[in-house]
């Protein structure tokens, strides 16, 4: 019988849940097995009664990124489907009946033949074969009491109200460890730290050593699964049930595609329409879309370049080929960031450059004309910059700049926010929805962050650090006023900062 020592860890998992498999990965790393019960129960019981539908296996693919996005380390590949794992589950609690040790490694087999190879653990032949490796008979009797022991197992998941589809630890003073933790969170809450951690995948970052690709097929997966099947264990799949799916991907800062592929069904140039207006609207991206069709159907081809497709993949390629005609177009996208970046990033500063800020400003000024909200701009200049230079020269006056506009970066964090450098020491930032006290509260911020750098400046008249001088302006824009006159408001707010006393902020 499988233990039930009450004074052991007990961990709650499902042969199917991908967030379950890279926490049983994590603790045999740990060598932690040992030290817990493993009880298997059934997280998603509708699999087995509504089959795998689009949205069910789009929410694997997502649960399949989400753990690549945290658990790095640990080899996982999107499986095509997933399955009831009850009959699965029984197997495992019947071979601890016969042999504990052997479970074990029975269960490990389940676990990798699903998440590594792809297979279907409910398929008898995946038993079977499970089952020799292990050194278990190949028939095994599922009696009542097997099927007592998941009724238990899964009423005390079920009460531990969880609230989501994810694996649970219990102590044995019953503290609780939810979902996949880190390393470092599983050694703690082991070492016996009050540790809940909950994990939602919604909150989970994007791996950046995987690319990812999104494939919109409308007519279900099968008919391109050959292609993905070339593709999941390289990279990570999305799967949007639906346009609307795809358009919150295509907007989502975590789940961004770096590619969408679309098959060829009968709407395929009005949803290739609809991506591509997506992607136009998306600010500084390049995303490339390829159609997925079928073999010698040159006209549909030739229409899909017509229309700006990236290329043309054939679904029954060999994967190799598949592989490489999706390497040349993450490389190709590469190239186009790497240009675009290059074309708005200041090089020595890494901030916006003045181009993108009078991009941005022009974006803003339209934005908030329309939502009457003030927008507010800060010109900044380095004190005495060319004394630095001159007694210090100037590769400490680059490596000054850098670390300014790091400590700039650093303080104005809200995503719509805008840091460039405006030329030679000069910067602005420009604070969308801040009025004129919220934008001199950021100012005073920024000149004591630049302080705190202590970068040495004994030709300054300020200070015997580097310092920098502020002007602030804010308008509400309309008709009556234009993105001009906020940069002379603060220009001109700069000048008396600077005639004055400089190592402050002077708002207009």
């Amino acid at each position: 019988m499988p233990n039930t020592d009450t004074r052991r860890y007990v961990v709650y998992g499902d042969l199917n849940c991908p967030y379950s498999y890279a926490l049983h990965e994590r603790l045999k790393a740990l060598n932690l097995l040992s030290k817990v019960e493993y009880r298997l129960v059934e997280h998603a019981q509708d699999i087995g009664l509504y089959g795998n539908t689009p949205d069910m296996l789009a929410e694997l693919a997502s649960d399949v990124f989400s753990v690549r996005s945290c658990a790095g380390e640990i080899s996982i590949a999107l499986p095509p489907e997933r399955p009831d794992s009850r009959f699965a589950i029984l197997c495992v609690i019947a071979a601890a009946q016969i042999d504990d040790e052997k479970a074990l490694i029975f269960r490990d087999l389940f676990y990798k033949a699903m998440w590594v190879e792809g297979m279907d653990i409910a398929s008898p032949t995946v038993i079977f074969d499970c089952l020799e490796a292990a050194g278990l008979p190949t028939e095994l009797s599922i009696d009542i009491d097997a099927e007592e022991i998941l009724e238990d197992w899964q009423d005390r998941w079920e009460n531990s109200k969880t609230g989501s589809r994810v694996p649970i630890i219990f102590s044995p003073d019953q503290r609780k460890l939810i979902g996949l933790a880190s390393v470092s969170e599983i050694e703690a809450f082991f070492a016996g730290e009050d540790n809940k951690v909950e994990y939602d995948s919604r909150k989970m970052c994007k791996y950046s050593e995987h690319h990812t690709i999104a494939v919109f097929a409308s007519e279900g997966l099968a008919p391109v699964w050959q292609l993905i099947d070339a593709l999941r264990g390289d990279y990570n799949i999305l799967l949007p049930a639906t346009l609307n799916d795809l358009k919150q991907q295509l907007e989502s800062a975590e789940q961004t595609p770096d590619l969408v592929l679309i098959h060829a069904t009968d709407d395929w140039l009005n949803n290739l329409l609809y991506c591509q207006r997506l992607i136009q609207n998306m600010k500084n991206t390049f995303i490339p879309i390829a159609l997925i069709g079928a073999e010698n159907d040159d006209q549909q081809e030739l229409q899909a370049y017509a229309h700006g497709a990236s290329d043309y993949l054939i679904k029954d390629r060999a994967a190799g080929i598949t592989r490489a005609r999706i390497s040349m177009m993450l490389e190709l996208k590469r190239s186009r960031d790497f240009l675009e970046r290059s074309a708005r990033i200041d090089g020595l500063t890494g901030v916006n450059n003045r181009r993108e800020f009078e991009k941005t400003l022009e974006m803003e000024w339209r934005r908030s004309a329309r939502t009457r909200q003030p927008l507010s701009l800060i010109m900044l200049d380095v004190d005495h910059f060319k004394a630095f230079n001159d007694r210090y020269g100037h590769l400490a006056g680059d490596s000054c700049l850098r670390r300014i506009a790091g400590a700039m970066q650093t303080t104005v964090n809200r995503s719509h926010d805008a840091v460039c450098r405006y030329g030679g020491e000069e910067f602005v930032i420009l604070l969308p929805e801040t009025d004129k006290k919220g934008a001199e509260r950021v100012a005073q911020t920024i000149r004591q962050q630049i302080m705190l750098l202590g970068i040495t400046h004994d030709r300054s008249s300020t200070g015997l650090v580097v310092t920098a001088s502020q002007g602030v302006a804010t308008l509400i824009p309309s008709s009556c006023n234009s993105p001009n006159e906020l940069v002379e408001s603060a220009d001109q707010a700069l000048y008396k900062a600077k005639s004055t006393q400089r190592n402050c902020v002077v708002a207009a």
